[in-house]
C-alpha cells in the first residue's frame, strides 16, 4: 500500500533514515531536531505520525540495536559535559561547606592502655584438677580472662560508675544518665589483638580526662574482677569442704564397721593373711584392687570437676559433656571391676583347706571354717570400702587447701602494657576524610540528578497532560 507523504513527513523520513536513533533516544531526537530548526516536540510528533502510518518501526528498531549502546553513551556525556557549570558549582559550595563544618567540630582526644590477664585472681579450678585439657574445650585461662574484662567493662556497674563519676550527664550534654552511659559506651573501644591483649581506648574533648577515664577503668576491672575470683574461691572452698566433711563421715563409719566386724570374728585380712599360702590369687586380687581405687579416685575427681562446672558453665558446655561422658565410662569400668573383684575374692576364699589356714602363724579365728567364705567376702568389701574413702580424703585436702588460699588472696588480676597517656594529637574529627567524601558525594549526586532529570522528562510531561 502506497502512502503519501508531506514534504515534511518526507524530510522527517530522510532524518530517520540518516539518524535511526531519534526514533527511541530523547536526547539524540532533541540534538537533531535543533540541528534542522525545530522543536523535539515537533520531531516527535512526527514521527509517531510515521509509526502509525507504518512507515517505521521494526527496520529502525534493528537498526537501533546496533548503535544504541554508543548513541546513548554519547548523549550522557554530551548531556554532562553541557551542564559542566552545575556539577562544578554544586561540587564546590558543597566542599566548602564540608571545609567550614570539619574546621567547628569540636576536637577528641584518645587515651589508650593495653592489658593482659596476669591469670592471678581468676583461678581456674577446673584447670587445676582436671586431667583432660580443658584448654581444648573454650576454657583457656587468657581467653577466658579476656572475655571476662570485656564483660565487666560493659556491664551497667561499670558505666554507672563512670558516669557518676566524672559527671557525664552535664559533660555529654544528656537528659539522664542512662542515655548518658550509651553515650560514655560511644566513646569507649575495647579490641582483642591477635597476640591475646585487650586494648582499652576512650575519647574526650579534653585529653586529661580522656587519660584520667581509661585510668579509672583499669582500677575497677581489677576490683571487680578480684571479687569475682574471690567469690569463686569461696564457692570452691564451701563446695569441697561439705565434700570433705562428707568424707570423713564414711571414711569413720566404714573404719568402725571394720573394726567391729575384725573383733567379732578375728578376721584382719584375710585376703593379706592368705597371700603367703595362696601368693598367686592373692597378687591376682591385689592387682585388681589397685587398679580399682585408682580408677575410683579418677572418678571422684571427674565427680567434683562436673559440679563445679555445671555451677560456673552453661548447660551445654562441651566441657560439661565432656565430664558426663567421662564420668559415664568410669562408672562402666568400676562396675566391671566391682565384678572381677568380687569373682576372683569368691574363687580365692572357695579354695581355702584347713591346712592353709594352720600355715597361717599367731592367726586365731572365733569363727567356723565353713562360714570363712562369706565372711572373707565381707571382710573384703569392708577394707575395700575404708581404702577407698582413705583415698578421696587424699584427693580432696589439697584441693580444699588451695581453694582456700583463693578465696582469701588479693593481687592484680591484669598486667598493664601500655598505661594510658595524655593524648598530644586529635583522634577525631578527621577533616581530610571529611572535605573528601563530601566533594566525591556531592559530583556523583550531581551527575545522578542531572541523568534522572534529563531521562523522566517525557515521563513527568505525560503526568502532567494526564492532569490537564
Amino acid at each position: 500500500m502506497s502512502i503519501n507523504l508531506s514534504p515534511h513527513e518526507k524530510k522527517i523520513l530522510s532524518l530517520v533514515e540518516k539518524h535511526p536513533t531519534i526514533v527511541s533516544d530523547p536526547v539524540e531526537r532533541k540534538r537533531v531536531a535543533e540541528l534542522n530548526g525545530m522543536s523535539e516536540k515537533t520531531l516527535r510528533n512526527r514521527l509517531a505520525d510515521l509509526k502509525r502510518y507504518g512507515v517505521i518501526g521494526d527496520k529502525s528498531q534493528s537498526q537501533k540495536v546496533t548503535v544504541s549502546e554508543t548513541e546513548i553513551l554519547h548523549g550522557n556525556v554530551l548531556l554532562f559535559w553541557n551542564s559542566r557549570k552545575f556539577i562544578i558549582k554544586n561540587t564546590i559550595i558543597v566542599t566548602g561547606v564540608a571545609l567550614i563544618v570539619s574546621l567547628l567540630l569540636p576536637k577528641w582526644y584518645a587515651s589508650k592502655a593495653v592489658v593482659l590477664s596476669s591469670g592471678a585472681g581468676q583461678f581456674n579450678f577446673l584447670s587445676s584438677i582436671s586431667p583432660i585439657p580443658v584448654a581444648d574445650f573454650g576454657l583457656s585461662t587468657i581467653n577466658e580472662d579476656i572475655n571476662n574484662f570485656i564483660a565487666i567493662l560493659q556491664s551497667r556497674t561499670v558505666k554507672e560508675y563512670m558516669v557518676n563519676k566524672f559527671k557525664l550527664v552535664e559533660s555529654y550534654n544528656q537528659r539522664d544518665i542512662e542515655f548518658a552511659m550509651e553515650a560514655f559506651e560511644e566513646k569507649m573501644e575495647l579490641e582483642v589483638t591477635e597476640e591475646g591483649t585487650l586494648e582499652i581506648s576512650i575519647i574526650d574533648k579534653d585529653p586529661l580526662v580522656a587519660k584520667q577515664m581509661v585510668s579509672e577503668v583499669l582500677i575497677m576491672l581489677d576490683q571487680i574482677n578480684q571479687n569475682i575470683g574471690m567469690e569463686a574461691g569461696r564457692y570452691n572452698r564451701e563446695f569441697l569442704e561439705k565434700r570433705l566433711n562428707q568424707n570423713k563421715h564414711d571414711l569413720e563409719k566404714a573404719e568402725l564397721a571394720l573394726k567391729t566386724f575384725q573383733e567379732k570374728t578375728g578376721i584382719i585380712d584375710l585376703v593379706a593373711q592368705l597371700s603367703s599360702t595362696m601368693q598367686m590369687s592373692a597378687q591376682a586380687y591385689n592387682s585388681i584392687f589397685e587398679a580399682y581405687t585408682a580408677l575410683y579416685a579418677e572418678k571422684i575427681g571427674t565427680e567434683t570437676e562436673l559440679a563445679v562446672a555445671k555451677t560456673t558453665l552453661s548447660i551445654n558446655n562441651p566441657t560439661i559433656m565432656q565430664l558426663e561422658k567421662l564420668l559415664d565410662m568410669q562408672t562402666f569400668q568400676l562396675e566391671n571391676l566391682m565384678i572381677k573383684l568380687d569373682e576372683k575374692l569368691q574363687y580365692l576364699l572357695s579354695n581355702i583347706t584347713p591346712a592353709q589356714i594352720d600355715t597361717i602363724p599367731n592367726i586365731e579365728f572365733s569363727v567356723s571354717f565353713n562360714s570363712l567364705p562369706s565372711l572373707g567376702l565381707e571382710n573384703g568389701r569392708l577394707i575395700r570400702e575404708v581404702e577407698l574413702q582413705s583415698t578421696i580424703q587424699e584427693i580432696l585436702i589439697p584441693q580444699f587447701e588451695q581453694a582456700k588460699l583463693e578465696e582469701t588472696k588479693n593481687i592484680p588480676t591484669l598486667q598493664v602494657i601500655d598505661k594510658p597517656k595524655v593524648a598530644i594529637n586529635k583522634s577525631k574529627p578527621k577533616r581530610a576524610l571529611i572535605v573528601i567524601g563530601s566533594t566525591l558525594m556531592s559530583f556523583l549526586v550531581s551527575l545522578i540528578f542531572l541523568y534522572t532529570e534529563h531521562h523522566t522528562r517525557d515521563l513527568r510531561s505525560a503526568l502532567k497532560q494526564t492532569k490537564m
